[in-house]
């Protein structure tokens, strides 16, 4: 279902117009009235809804294709061409990267998004603004054109930097947390995790968007201009793009290695625990040993009592000595397991 349409354009005499409206049938009719035209759809799912759209334009280019890509690609069928650049927002941790469907034929754009994404990328808000400069520059046709695509994944990019300095605020956050010990480290440690995935993601939908823009600007679509000073407008938007990487990537270098710490910590923690707990089950069983020796003494000598021949011949000597060894023997087991066991809390 479209949710809006919005419609800024450039008259054939040379005026800016601006238009809002849900039905899409009141608009295209208008189109030939103007030099070039943008219309922006905000619909509930880009997926599903855009093929409908575009064939109301007579494009045969499958939106299915576009979107096959992996975050970000473009199609070029000569008088069309079809990109999908990802909008990047941030929301509980996670990174949902939301595809911008745009369509460039002869002097009109098109660009398909859900709600999400117009919420926070709101392209309608500059498009007065780039309509009436480009009213006021020499380019015409196709340069314009060009000129007014660039603008959009242009600002799409900053968007997106938006999301990366939240999720770049967000590790800074709980690097605090970790520096202040109150948090348990198994914690930071899921959290550092879950911030890991997604500048992963992040870092993989900006490098299937740059890879797009750089073959947009050294490939040869008909639908751009092959201007070189028009083209230049391209390479803004690869620098940002750089900077975006550059900057994930060393958030997820530090996030790494602070796992590593925590993880190497927690390891030797659960180390000093297994030892004490082998030192202590060490401890139970000799005491145990010892136990065991006081008592098979007097049974050991028990035993050879019960075997002599004439035993009430030496039954005081035995006696004596089995009464005497049962004490000493007592009395080992006694002063090793108190030493033993009174060595450990």
């Amino acid at each position: 279902m479209i949710k809006n349409l919005k419609l800024a354009a450039l008259s054939l005499d040379g005026k800016p117009v601006k238009e809002q409206s849900s039905n899409i049938n009141q608009l295209i009719p208008t189109l030939k009235n103007f030099s070039l035209s943008w219309l922006e759809f905000v619909v509930d799912n880009v997926q599903s809804e855009s093929k409908e759209i575009i064939k109301q334009f007579g494009i045969t280019l499958d939106p299915s294709v576009v979107l096959g890509g992996y975050y970000s690609n473009y199609e070029d069928e000569g008088d069309v061409l079809g990109i999908t650049i990802p909008l990047i927002y941030f929301s509980g941790g996670i990174v949902d990267p939301s595809p911008v469907l745009i369509y460039i034929s002869k002097n009109n754009i098109i660009s398909i998004q859900d709600e999400n994404v117009e919420k926070l990328l709101r392209l309608s808000n500059f498009s007065d603004g780039i309509m009436k400069k480009l009213l006021q520059s020499k380019e015409t046709g196709v340069d314009r054109q060009t000129i007014l695509f660039a603008r959009i994944i242009d600002e799409i990019a900053e968007r997106n930097y938006d999301t990366l300095r939240l999720i770049v605020e967000r590790a800074q956050t709980i690097e605090i947390d970790m520096s202040s010990g109150k948090t348990p480290n198994k914690e930071i440690t899921e959290k550092m995790t879950q911030i890991k995935r997604a500048i992963l993601t992040f870092l993989t939908a900006i490098w299937a968007t740059r890879t797009t823009v750089h073959s947009l600007r050294y490939g040869d679509p008909e639908m751009l201009s092959d201007e070189e000073s028009i083209l230049s407008k391209f390479d803004i938007v690869l620098a940002d793009l750089d900077r975006q990487i550059q900057l994930a990537e060393q958030v997820l270098e530090v996030l790494s290695t602070s796992v590593n710490v925590i993880q190497t910590k927690l390891t030797l923690e659960d180390n000093v625990i297994q030892t004490n707990i082998t030192n202590r089950l060490s401890m139970i069983i000799l005491w145990l040993t010892v136990i065991g020796t006081a008592v098979l003494v007097p049974n050991t000598l028990a035993t050879v009592f019960a075997i002599i021949p004439n035993s009430e011949s030496i039954f005081n000597e035995l006696m004596l000595i089995l009464i005497a060894s049962t004490i000493f023997s007592s009395a080992i087991a006694y002063l090793s397991a108190k030493k033993i066991l009174g060595s450990k809390k």
